[in-house]
């Protein structure tokens, strides 16, 4: 079993991005009904209850002839955070990122804008109607499959990243770790358990402020996601419960501003499929893993001839997560 954990453990330390230790999905725990990658999950922590998480996310971008030699290669996004039980309903998570973004002619790396996120969570249940979660609501001791549980968040960046930095003498907005100016998102996320199966649904926006006559265009997401339990072991067994997990992940692209007119070659729509796995293992500190690739199947972009680098020209992405609950 020793044998086992340490080989598990290696197989996580090859799939995170090595350059350092990126951006959506909710608290993921070894416990509780299944929780998605890239879909917020409305799981809140009991009181008290500490959860510390890595997320990795790695980019191949498709190239293209007519964007030589300054076609966008790969990017690497990845964050620490820290969340915190304030209550059975109040939750705080604080993101530390850290972004490297390539092209053709060089890269640009380092920690981007710190993020604090308040969420607040809530449930239905068909004959008390809502109230917000007490302690049986909570991610660890959840009970009730009849029950849709649900939350709202509100998350603010602060402009700490570097975002000025040149690559062969050039600024460009979009190579840079940091935004420059705070950023606002709203979020709301809903689950519902019904045996071995969980389905979750998520709606957010993210709002950019100006700077320096720039602003990047607002974004709009709507995800949906399947979660089924393919093994449930018993809760002292190295591996307690491998989830299978399909998601379909929409995303609208507003136009990035220029002293207050739309530019072109930005913005549009585009629709993800999001296979993969969660692995929990209450044994090591109740940690988490899960495993996705996100692959783009559908995409309407302003202007997709000029728009290389863009979301929906990729050639696919990877993302990987790992959590501990204290």
């Amino acid at each position: 079993m020793i044998k086992l954990g340490r080989l598990l453990l290696a197989v996580i330390a090859l799939l995170v991005p090595c350059t350092a230790l990126a951006h959506h999905g909710g608290v993921s725990l070894a416990f509780g009904p299944g929780s998605p990658i890239e879909t917020a999950s409305p799981l809140t922590l009991p009181e008290g209850g500490l959860v510390l998480g890595f997320r990795a996310e790695q980019v191949a971008w498709k190239q293209f002839d007519w964007a030589k030699p300054d076609n966008k290669t790969s990017f690497t996004f990845m964050n620490a955070n820290i969340s915190y039980g304030f209550s059975p309903a109040v939750m705080g998570t604080f993101i530390v990122p850290y972004y490297v973004k390539r092209q053709e002619q060089g890269q640009n790396d380092g920690l981007s804008d710190m993020k604090f996120q308040l969420t607040y969570g809530f449930h239905h249940d068909p004959g008390a109607g809502f109230s917000r979660n007490t302690g049986e609501d909570v991610a660890v001791t959840m009970e009730g499959s009849r029950r849709t549980y649900m939350t709202v968040s509100f998350m603010m960046s602060m402009p700490t990243g570097e975002f000025h930095k040149k690559i062969n003498g050039i600024v460009d907005p979009g190579m840079q770790p940091g935004f420059g100016a705070p950023a606002y998102t709203l979020g709301f996320a809903a689950a519902h358990r019904i045996g071995s199966f969980t389905m979750n649904a998520e709606l957010s926006a993210d709002f950019f402020t100006e700077r320096e006559n720039f602003q990047f265009g607002k974004e709009q997401r709507a995800n949906l996601a399947a979660v089924y339990e393919l093994y449930g072991g018993d809760a002292k067994s190295f591996v307690s419960k491998f989830d299978g997990i399909l998601e379909f992940n929409f995303l609208h692209l507003g136009r990035d501003k220029e002293n207050g007119e739309g530019l072109t070659a930005t913005g549009g729509d585009i629709l993800y499929l999001s296979p993969g796995l969660r692995i929990a293992m209450p044994s090591l500190q109740n940690a988490s893993f899960g495993l996705s690739v996100k692959l783009p199947i559908w995409k309407d972009l302003n202007e997709q001839d000029q728009q290389q680098g863009a979301e929906g020209l990729e050639k696919y992405r990877v993302i990987t997560t790992l959590s501990f609950f204290f």
